[in-house]
């Protein structure tokens, strides 16, 4: 591999957006295949602050429930990042995780009647969005 100068690359990919360390890892051994160095070089960022799973976490949180995704997904989200669950916490960023669900119904209903059918759809939809059943029955009126 052509020398690359891997703190330069490694502050270059984190000025664009917040990193997991794992993700930084992987982008990293697109340039060095030394293990050794690319464990050097997080070490030091972290001891800098400059990589930080726990600000990751909170920013990938904010972003996906301000996009509409609810607890669940976001979850899987953080587990395929290789987050620890001791980094985050999903209920304790003050988010109402209720009145985004009403939102994202509201936004996908419009003002259509629904029937039986179309209640299942919502529903579906609403939990395939990562919100749970208990979420979805506090946030509308999808008597089903």
């Amino acid at each position: 591999m052509p020398e690359v100068n891997l703190w330069n690359k490694a502050l270059d990919i984190l000025s664009r957006r917040e990193h997991s360390i794992s993700q930084l890892k992987s982008k990293i051994r697109k340039f060095q295949d030394n293990e050794e160095q690319i464990e050097e070089l997080i070490n030091k960022l972290i001891d800098k602050n400059l990589l930080s799973d726990k600000r990751f976490a909170e920013s990938l949180i904010k972003s996906k429930s301000e996009a509409g995704y609810g607890p669940n997904y976001i979850e899987q989200l953080l587990q395929k990042n290789s987050i620890s669950k001791n980094d985050y916490d999903l209920y304790s960023l003050n988010i109402d995780w209720h009145a985004i669900c009403t939102n994202v119904a509201e936004r996908k209903i419009g003002n259509k009647k629904l029937n039986y059918e179309d209640k299942q759809k919502i529903l579906r939809f609403l939990s395939y969005r990562g919100f749970t059943y208990e979420i979805i029955k506090g946030s509308t009126n999808l008597d089903i």
